[in-house]
């Protein structure tokens, strides 16, 4: 069978597509449409153009990124393609091309396209199943662990106060086996109060101690009323006319119009006494 190159023109390309359609229906085998074979030789990545290598054959066929299947896939040196040969705008270039060394790696399912090349698609559904029960996963496994962290932590905190509970016991056990080691080392102490002497001597004793406490107040009140009777207001208002800090006390504490005390603490003339 003939090859065909398919004219690349704007208006004719819907044309030769449906051309494609009924003679693809009525071949059985689709490789006599002429899909020839080869490998990249060379290849620009920043231009996205290339030329590929067509066995039996001496001159390079040029191709470009945009017909490339699986472009997220870049094109790679000696990469195996089988391609056909089409002209556009007076030159010859690589379409349909299918890339013989690439192999998908979730084959879900299976199409065939118009010139016998297999597509790969991913079912949305399957990719949708797949998040959510990955977002599933991840809550139900979060949540397992905290149920056995709060368990340990639980289990931990009883033995805890078990431990604590056990030793309160000994101790207190400890304790009143102390008591009973003493009172049997001590014996028995007698139940009686003071004796009548006692008493009388306790008596004795608080007067005495009352009666010196009298003889002392007395003694303070006689000094200072001696004090008193020392000093009298006689229009004095300033520490330089004080002859002691006795004085200029009595003088804050009993005349008016005083000016001896500028910090109001009750302690007169700091810094002349």
């Amino acid at each position: 069978m003939r090859c065909f190159f398919v004219s690349a023109s704007k208006k004719s390309r819907k044309l030769y597509s449906l051309f494609f359609i009924i003679i693809i229906k009525n071949i059985k085998d689709k490789s006599e449409l002429c899909f020839k074979r080869g490998e990249i030789k060379t290849y620009h990545e920043e231009r996205g153009f290339g030329f590929i290598q067509i066995e039996g054959e001496s001159k390079d066929l040029f191709f470009h990124i945009i017909d490339f299947p699986n472009k997220n896939i870049p094109p790679k040196i000696g990469e195996k393609l089988k391609f056909l040969i089409v002209e556009d705008k007076g030159k010859f270039k690589a379409e349909h091309i299918v890339r013989l060394d690439v192999k998908a790696t979730v084959p879900v399912a299976h199409n065939t396209n118009l010139y016998g090349a297999p597509e790969v698609q991913t079912s949305p559904r399957y990719e949708k199943a797949k998040s959510s029960t990955t977002s599933k996963i991840i809550p139900i496994s979060g949540l397992i662990i905290i149920v056995i962290l709060g368990g340990l932590v639980y289990n931990k905190y009883q033995s805890y106060q078990v431990q604590k509970q056990q030793k309160l016991e000994e101790l207190m056990v400890e304790q009143q086996r102390i008591v009973a080691d003493q009172r049997t080392a001590q014996g028995d102490l007698p139940m009686e109060g003071l004796s009548e002497q006692g008493r009388k001597n306790l008596e004795n004793r608080g007067t005495e101690l009352r009666s010196q406490r009298y003889t002392v107040n007395s003694e303070n009140s006689e000094m200072a009323s001696q004090s008193i009777s020392q000093f009298k207001c006689d229009g004095r208002e300033h520490c330089s006319q004080m002859g002691s800090y006795e004085e200029a006390l009595f003088f804050i504490r009993n005349c008016p119009n005083t000016k001896m005390d500028g910090d109001g603490d009750g302690i007169p003339c700091e810094s002349q006494f």
